[in-house]
């Protein structure tokens, strides 16, 4: 039942940060502020890249094999290093604005925080004493 939850969850909050992403970048866009819609857009996509990246990377490394887990932990590191990479690029050849960057990379924090006072989990009887 819980892991049910836990996926409704983990679509909802793919599509928060979508949508968390898109309004700014929409409004930006009306007001032509290109360079500004570029950060939102630019921060959210990274977002939306890593979440399903450590999704995944999680999903394998509570597999079965070991060689598995060791490969899922290179991975995520990889990853982490090629968002930095990425981050730092886009702001080293001024392709966004870092403020809009650093406002559409918030969009998972504030898609936690909608989720979770929109969608609250009962827990029912598995509260701790």
């Amino acid at each position: 039942m819980m892991i049910r939850a836990d996926a409704a969850r983990m679509r909802r909050l793919k599509v928060w940060i979508i949508a968390l992403s898109l309004l700014p970048t929409l409004v930006s866009g009306a007001l032509s502020k290109a360079h500004y819609a570029a950060g939102f857009t630019s921060g959210g996509l990274l977002v939306l890249l890593n979440f399903m990246g450590t999704e995944r990377v999680v999903r394998n490394l509570f597999g079965d094999s070991v060689f598995g887990r060791i490969i899922a932990a290179f991975l995520q590191l990889c990853k982490l290093g090629l968002t930095a990479a990425a981050i730092a690029g886009l702001i080293h050849w001024r392709l966004v604005s870092p403020l809009a960057l650093l406002i559409g990379l918030s969009t998972l924090p504030a898609a936690l925080m909608f989720d979770f006072f929109l969608f609250p989990i009962d827990k029912g009887e598995e509260k701790e004493i």
